[in-house]
């Protein structure tokens, strides 16, 4: 790279560094208006995509009264996302995304490789979210935002999938009429979260995962919902998150998901602005408009999940029935995956569980 180039990417940083300074909305907002460009980068199939990413920005201009520019490109998934931000920060290049849109252990990957750019949310938003126990959307230092809730279930074929055989229980699609029939995540998708203490803990759940993997036919990613309602696959055990179903469900697609009643995982959406933004205050501020009424309006539309922590939110209500049923909830966040110390080595072995049984 030329002395020219470095010096241009040293300017590039050192201006957004200076920018990201506010302290206000107003400042923000401001902030915003002299970046006049926001890049955003995540899955196509994640937070609406191109379409999704469109419509925010037209929303944030018209509620900021900005003239925003906005450059979309698809990404890789959430995590393989995070890592190539950690990378272009190590490499002193500016993020792919002024913007971090991803997951729970997404964003632990980014504190832990201090990515990400503290801001002042609590001052920003003025919507502000309930707390739930010790979880809080907002983070205490100001490096994170949970946007949404992702509720993780098992999703099936309505057409070939129907009344009893409706999985209600993990151990229901173990059924031997399921074997090689269904499939899982390459990534153990709501088995790594089940593994820990809080929950089933590491023995019962690669014990399952063992039994799962001579069931199942194939890996397939989450939001490739296309292999249920085609029937390559008449299940996904376990989702990311059912909020694709929901977004097929308008369509008349052949799709559902259903939550085991030994409970679920909150897989929180998170999001949060890289120190090698280019434009932290615009991103910021995408922040800030997805924690508004109308924000958060867009997406259930394109993406079929709210932060169940608003009054009248729409996943608030799913969740009220599985408690009522006393299935267990827990919530997904950097900090909780902070507290087990062996989280990682857990989800690995439990993917190489999955990875033998799904060739």
């Amino acid at each position: 790279m030329s002395v020219t180039r470095i010096a241009a990417l040293l300017i590039t940083l050192a201006i957004a560094i200076t920018q990201a300074q506010a302290t206000t909305l107003s400042e923000l907002i401001e902030g915003a208006r002299k970046e006049g460009v926001l890049r955003g980068q995540w899955g196509q199939n994640s937070f609406g995509g191109s379409e999704g990413f469109q419509e925010i920005l037209k929303g944030m201009n018209a509620k900021y009264k900005l003239d925003l520019k906005g450059q979309y490109t698809p990404g890789p998934d959430m995590q393989r996302l995070m890592l190539r931000v950690i990378q272009e920060a190590a490499a002193g290049q500016p993020a792919s995304t002024d913007v971090y849109m991803g997951n729970a252990q997404a964003i632990f990957d980014g504190l832990n490789a201090k990515l990400i750019r503290p801001m002042t949310f609590s001052q920003f938003i003025q919507d502000k979210p309930q707390s739930e126990g010790k979880f809080n959307a907002i983070a205490k230092d100001g490096t994170h935002v949970a946007v949404a809730t992702a509720v993780v279930g098992i999703q099936y074929n309505t057409n070939l999938v129907k009344g009893n055989d409706i999985p209600r229980r993990m151990e229901d699609v173990l059924n031997p009429k399921w074997k090689g029939k269904i499939a899982s995540t390459p990534y153990a998708a709501g088995m790594r979260e089940f593994a820990t203490p809080d929950f089933l803990g590491r023995e019962k759940m690669v014990d399952f995962t063992k039994k799962l993997s001579k069931q199942i036919a194939g890996l397939m990613r989450c939001g490739e919902s296309e292999r249920i309602t085609s029937g390559e696959f008449l299940m996904l055990v376990f989702t990311c998150g059912g909020n694709d179903s929901i977004v097929l469900q308008r369509t008349g697609a052949p799709i559902a998901q259903t939550v085991p009643e030994e409970g679920t995982v909150l897989h929180m959406r998170y999001a949060a602005i890289p120190k090698n933004s280019r434009a932290p205050n615009a991103g910021a501020l995408l922040i800030h408009y997805l924690m508004s009424a109308e924000g958060q309006t867009l997406l259930w539309k394109h993406d079929g999940y709210d932060l169940h922590l608003f009054p009248g939110s729409q996943t608030k209500r799913e969740l009220d029935k599985l408690r009522a049923a006393k299935g267990k909830v827990i919530i997904n966040s950097p900090e909780w995956l902070a507290s087990f110390k062996n989280y990682g080595e857990v989800q690995k072995e439990l993917e190489a569980i999955l990875r033998e049984g799904g060739k």
